[in-house]
């Protein structure tokens, strides 16, 4: 495992016992996807 996927495994395991952090998480995660959708859907508009 190199130090960026060990890094990674120590900050998912704090993340996983500290339910406010996330709940953060899981917050930016949804804003962040949603985002990313509303971006696509102005760049490929569907014209039904």
């Amino acid at each position: 495992m190199n130090d960026s996927q060990q890094a990674l495994t120590q900050l998912a395991e704090i993340i996983l016992q500290d339910p406010v952090l996330l709940d953060r998480l899981s917050d930016r995660i949804y804003n962040l996807l949603t985002t990313e959708i509303r971006l696509q859907q102005e760049r490929n508009p569907r014209r039904f």
